[in-house]
């Protein structure tokens, strides 16, 4: 039994309510008593180094919250949302918290004489490296580096050595790129992970960088060199491409470089450097320069430590989001060992670069060399950091001794939550506690940065308590359930919330508890194998009247549960399979989410789904077999819907229940009482056709199952006065398929004269009818037995694969037709290959005929292994044809097919998928579910598969992911990226400005050995610096290089050289004008609108010469939309409306389509012109595409200036822009109801949400129109 301050604990909270507003109604009380006795030992703690809760050790880690994917959605045990919710918000330890922002913000202190020691009972030799240290392998250049120069240390100068570094402009803000993807909301994102509390860690690295050299002063420091300048003024200009330049010249060009251009380099290099970047290039630069036997100094040992850290921390992460994806496939009972292994090998390789071996190496050697001194607190605050993440006790008592022998600063929160972390994870509840009370002492004494209550006690309590305060204190109640007292954890909290409930006895080093802590308590009994208890508290925190505001906002109050709370609870009830919590507790979150700002992701209802599937299977079945204790059929539809409302394909385990479940309510009775929806109908019909009768034993072992087949199944719908006609028509045909290759004609014949005409007339086949003979074509087929499968003739069709001079692919079919006439067929595999070809030629009719063959073949195998490979083979390629053929329902319906059977389906079948997700208004979020989906069930992505969901992300302008996506792609062995991977890498990182990033991949791809030049890179790093970062010179620079690889300029090419003359200031007339010379007399290159419009745009909007704007118009035969739109722009730039509508006219009777982007410039310059009801009936004159539905026919084909998009009188589509410039046109006029009734018709027509909130935002930030709640 846990001791009577368990029994009390929330008494003390009755008292605190009470003296705070006398509210006694809904406190906690008492909520032990519910359990009769506590663990007597923790059960599920693992090390420092597995992804529990407490390996993240300082900082935010958390694979969940901070992994290194941002794709990561993936359980990773419940613990890591509390290390998450008590991780520090900054890593620099040295300042306060600001009460608006999660950071720290730096300020100058007075140095503080004395210190108290903290009693240690571990040695430590600060006179040269560890043993441990000695023992590493010397495999890292940068180790190996270091060891030999602390071998020869006689090189260094003393301690008063001179330093190389001017002092660096602290003042200057933390760059960052406002482009970036990074700040996506999670409100329907592709990850389900909730919003982290705390900004991640390296989001201070640069900030923390220049904060550690602010006290760095150089001798020199008026005379530096020339290539010093050049690389301090890239590293203040935050382009990444130009400091990977400057670097580069500086190892290769540059004569007699000094330590001081070293350092800068290296310090350049850490600024720009964007999380998640490997170290490579630092690295290899801080091994030239020891090459050159330059003798590395303070400001180089500072740089390379902060690198070596922030990295480790990265490392941390990645690692435990990896290992988090192993658990959540196992708690779903989804475990491929393909996968398992795959990310065993990535976990691997993250683990061998050894970062923190290196980095203490470099703190060894900067200590024997006499440079303690000058190390700011950021290097020991990030060390001892990764101590923590390894659990390093003897390298962090090393760390803190230098620390605390230092005067003239004092540490932060951070640096003693570090240092506890460390005992923490090393599982040294006695050193934790000794940490702990170091830290209460010298937060009274005043002795901790930001914390200081000698002066004004009460005024502190009011304001002065650092959050940094509060995750001590959480870390604490953690090492005590760690080290298996979960008293302790108790007392820690009972001393919290006793804090201020005696007035006269003020303890203001004490916070008050907030909503991480009770996450560290609720998350302490899970990890101890107390989930009761666990429960226990969580229940008594929902009859709490105040819902959790941030994780580390303290209050008198207890609050309801957060975000993390939530994601612990569900977690660990799924686990021990306590199914009636988890289930009671799922639907109040989805009741309270709204009303308490919790967000219920896509993870949680999957958790909540599969564990009822386990129940039902393995409970309620398996191990009763009792008729009494089978699942009912009203709890399994519950779960049918739950997997429909989240778009979640029903397991084979659940399709099988659910069957079986269906059939046998339907032989006892009506259905109607029930309620079955459309979409439930869908997926039982779906489930039939996944699921054959003869597998059900193998899927669930059950007695006296009901479900007998597909003709059973429809003829009891049928009864039940189904229609089947309002089904989907592709799941019609394919049910109509399936009768047709499942059943005999006899038992057609009798099925059809059994059912109603409306089955009939969906399922029956022309020609097919009782009263019809058989059809030519199903007469010619053999009986299974007489099927004969001929090598030769399979060797004959398969000549057209993968190309051929005359042999095509329907040349191929032919000679297929000729063999089957004479009873011979071919091997699976040649079937699969033509299945596919005609799918992506879109002739779906050759395709459902080749399957049908498909079918005859597989029939006739007697292998059963060798028959279930080609069936699986076949399917997959039925996968691809209907995907590139346009059949998304049949594509997946395929994949489903292969799922329910335990298949995979294969990297092309899923690359194809993601391909082929066109057409909707958010196709991206769509092609990432399908990714996620790929490697949630153990597919391994292929070149195929990276490329097409790169390629999707890219023209999302999604370019961070896209780089996450590119490095797990390098990373994954056996795949390399081709030049169409890093076309489309740069193209991502080129739509967003990133042309750090962007440059450094061109030069690696254009260094690798299979490197293959082809247009798309060169053009699209000419239109970065054409339009997104205007730079002529770099826009030829690449035209050269295009040139100097052979590749042939395209139109698009020609078209950025106009648009680099003519609009990148100077302008350059005549040179512009030489290039549209240049393409017309290149006959190898069609001229085309985009061309005219270039010109046109130049003369009127950048020069405003409208009449040159309007005489290179008209002397165009035949203009576009995209030229007539140029011309619409020039008007609306020059304010000459008036003009519009007799070209508008030309455009109608010419049969040219008028766009949605026509219409935008339109609405922008007759709202502007004052004409607002003009612009609105222009906007009103649009269409709207069917919900869900991109709007098509805005865009124009390339293939020249004269073709036509469409008909003129077919509909012109409003895309979201379209929206958007309405939008502004009301509220810049003034009608503000009108701009919110606009909002209230987007939001029906169900765009993404960032589309929404992003016009939204409009009228928020608009100075004018302010609204008090959205629509």
């Amino acid at each position: 039994m846990l001791p009577k301050v368990a029994n009390h604990i929330f008494l003390h909270t009755s008292r605190a309510v009470a003296a705070v507003q006398n509210q006694t109604g809904h406190t906690l009380r008492n909520v032990l008593q519910l359990q009769s006795s506590a663990p007597s030992a923790p059960t599920t703690w693992t090390g420092a180094g597995s992804s529990s809760w407490g390996s993240s050790g300082a900082g935010p880690g958390g694979a969940k919250f901070n992994a290194g994917s941002r794709f990561y959605n993936g359980y990773t045990g419940a613990g890591r949302a509390v290390t998450q919710a008590n991780a520090s918000t900054s890593h620099d330890g040295n300042g306060e918290q600001s009460d608006e922002r999660d950071e720290i913000v730096p300020k100058r202190i007075q140095p503080r004489s004395s210190k108290r020691v903290i009693t240690r009972r571990h040695s430590l030799s600060l006179g040269s490296l560890s043993e441990h240290e000695h023992g590493q392998t010397e495999s890292l250049g940068v180790l190996h580096t270091v060891q030999l120069h602390v071998r020869s240390k006689h090189t260094f100068a003393g301690s008063g050595e001179a330093l190389d570094e001017p002092p660096s402009d602290s003042s200057r803000p933390p760059l960052t790129r406002r482009n970036s993807t990074a700040s996506l909301s999670a409100s329907g994102s592709i990850d389900d992970r909730p919003p982290s509390p705390v900004p991640p860690a390296s989001d201070k690295s640069l900030s923390s960088f220049f904060t550690a050299l602010q006290s760095i002063t150089d001798s020199a420091a008026d005379d530096v060199s020339e290539m010093y300048q050049s690389l301090r003024q890239a590293a203040r200009s935050g382009d990444g491409a130009r400091v990977i330049h400057e670097v580069h010249i500086l190892r290769t060009t540059h004569k007699n470089p000094t330590v001081s251009e070293y350092n800068m380099a290296l310090s350049a290099l850490l600024d720009t450097r964007r999380p998640g970047e490997p170290l490579s290039l630092l690295l290899a630069t801080y091994n030239d320069m020891r090459r050159r036997s330059l003798r590395p100094n303070v400001r180089t040992y500072i740089s390379l430590i902060l690198a070596l850290t922030e990295r480790d921390c990265e490392v941390h992460k990645a690692i435990g989001g990896l290992d988090g994806r192993v658990k959540r496939r196992k708690l779903l009972g989804r475990q491929e060992v393909a996968t398992d292994e795959a990310d065993a090998k990535r976990i691997a390789q993250l683990k061998a670069e050894n970062n923190f071996v290196s980095a203490m190496s470099m703190f060894d050697a900067a200590m024997n060399a006499g440079m303690r001194v000058k190390f700011p607190l950021v290097v020991y605050t990030n060390l001892l950091r990764s101590c923590a993440f390894q659990a390093d006790v003897d390298a962090a008592i090393r760390v803190f001794a230098q620390l605390e022998s230092r005067t003239d600063f004092r540490p932060g929160p951070q640096v003693f939550l570090n240092l506890l972390s460390v005992y923490a994870n090393a599982n040294d509840l006695q050193g934790a506690k000794e940490v702990f009370q170091e830290f209460r002492e010298a937060s009274k004494a005043g002795r901790i940065k930001g914390i200081d209550f000698s002066a004004a006690p009460e005024a502190a309590v009011a304001s002065s308590i650092t959050r940094g305060q509060l995750l001590v204190w959480n870390k604490m109640i953690e090492a005590y359930f760690r080290g298996g007292q979960p008293a302790g954890a108790l007392r820690i909290l009972e001393t919290m919330m006793d804090s201020n409930v005696n007035p006269a006895e003020l303890s203001p080093e004490v916070p008050l508890p907030s909503s991480s802590t009770f996450s560290s308590i609720i998350a302490g009994f899970c990890y101890s194998g107390d989930v009761i208890s666990a429960l226990s508290w969580f229940d008594r925190l929902l009859q709490q009247g105040e819902a959790a505001r941030h994780p580390h906002e303290s209050s008198h109050v207890p609050p309801r549960p957060d975000q993390l709370a939530w994601v612990v609870m569900l977690d660990f009830l799924a686990q021990e399979g306590m199914i009636a919590d988890l289930n009671r507790l799922y639907a109040i979150l989805v009741e309270c989410a709204p009303r308490d700002g919790l967000e219920v992701r896509r993870l949680d209802h999957t958790l909540v789904l599969e564990a009822n599937v386990n129940f039902l299977q393995s409970g309620a079945i398996e191990k009763s077999g009792a008729k009494k204790n089978s699942p009912a059929f009203k709890d399994v539809l519950k779960l049918v819907q739950l997997a429909n409302n989240v778009d979640v394909s029903l397991s084979k385990q659940l399709a099988v229940l659910y069957l079986n479940t269906y059939m046998s309510t339907c032989n006892r009775g009506d259905m109607s009482q029930h309620g079955i929806g459309l979409r439930e109908y869908e997926s039982l019909l779906s489930s039939a056709l996944t699921i054959h009768p003869a597998d059900i034993e193998q899927i669930i072992k059950v007695k006296n199952y009901a479900y007998k087949g597909l003709i059973p199944l429809l003829t009891a719908l049928s009864k039940q006065n189904f229609q089947l006609s309002k089904l989907k028509a592709s799941l019609i045909s394919n049910l109509s398929h399936a009768l047709y290759a499942s059943y005999s004609k006899e038992q057609r014949d009798e099925f059809f004269g059994k059912v109603s005409s409306d089955f009939r007339t969906a399922l029956e086949k022309p020609g097919e009818s009782p009263n019809l003979s058989p059809s030519p074509v199903m007469q010619m087929y053999p009986s299974a037995k007489d099927v004969f499968v001929d090598g030769t003739l399979s060797r004959h069709v398969d000549e057209w694969f993968p190309s051929h001079p005359t042999v095509t692919v329907h040349e191929a079919y032919r000679r297929l037709q000729d063999g089957i006439a004479n009873c011979k067929y071919v091997h699976p595999s040649t079937l699969g290959r033509l299945i596919s070809g005609f799918g992506r030629v879109g002739d779906l009719d050759k395709v459902h005929s080749l399957y049908d063959n498909a079918q005859i073949v597989l029939s006739s195998i007697d292998n059963k292994q060798w028959q279930s490979q080609a069936w699986f083979q076949i399917e997959d390629q039925m996968i691809i044809a209907c995907a590139h053929a346009g059949d998304m329902e049949a594509a997946f319906q395929h994949r489903d097919r292969i799922t329910s059977h335990g298949g995979i389906p294969s990297p092309d079948a899923y690359g194809s998928l993601i391909e082929c997700v066109k057409d909707t208004t958010d196709d991206t979020s769509n092609a990432m579910a399908l990714f996620n989906d790929a490697q949630m069930i153990g597919c391994t992505p292929n070149v195929y598969l990276y490329n097409t969901i790169i390629s999707k992300l890219a023209k999302a302008r999604k370019a961070d992911f896209a780089l996450e996506l590119f490095q797990q792609m390098k990373a994954t062995p056996g795949v390399r990226p081709s030049s169409i991977t890093y076309g489309a890498i740069i193209a991502a990182c080129a739509r967003v400005g990133d042309a750090q990033s962007a440059e450094h991949l061109f030069l690696e791809m254009s260094s690798q050995p299979n490197f293959k030049p082809r247009i798309p890179p060169y053009n699209m790093m000419m239109q970065l610096y054409a339009h997104t970062k205007p730079d002529r010179e770099r826009v030829l620079h690449y035209y050269d290089q295009l040139l100097r690889a052979g590749v042939k300029p395209s139109a698009h090419t020609y078209k950025l050289l106009i648009d680099a003359y003519g609009t990148i200031e100077p302008v350059d007339v005549g040179a512009m004008e030489g290039v549209f010379k240049l393409l017309r007399d290149n006959k190898s290159v069609a001229l085309q609108g985009s061309h005219w419009a270039a010109l046109i745009n130049a003369y009127g909007c950048v020069k405003k010469d409208l009449e040159k704007a309007i005489s290179t118009f008209d002397s165009i035969p035949a203009p576009d939309a995209v030229v007539y739109e140029s011309l619409i722009n020039v008007l609306v730039t020059n304010k000459q409306m008036a003009l519009a509508p007799s070209y508008m006219e030309k455009l109608e009777s010419s049969g040219v389509h008028m766009t949605a982007y026509i219409a935008n410039l339109l609405i922008k310059g007759y709202a502007a012109a004052g004409d607002i009801e003009e612009a609105r009936r222009i906007f009103e004159n649009l269409a709207d595409p069917p919900s869900g539905v991109a709007a098509s026919g805005n865009h124009v084909p390339h293939e020249g200036s004269s073709q036509r998009m469409s008909p003129s009188p077919s509909p012109s589509y409003r895309e979201p822009s379209t929206w958007e410039a309405m939008f502004r046109a009301e509220l810049g006029n003034g009608y503000r109801d009108r701009a919110v009734a606009l909002l209230e018709r987007l939001q029906e027509r169900q765009f993404p949400a960032a589309v929404f909130n992003r016009i939204r935002g409009i009228m928020i930030d608009d100075p004018v129109s302010q609204v008090a709640a959205s629509p």
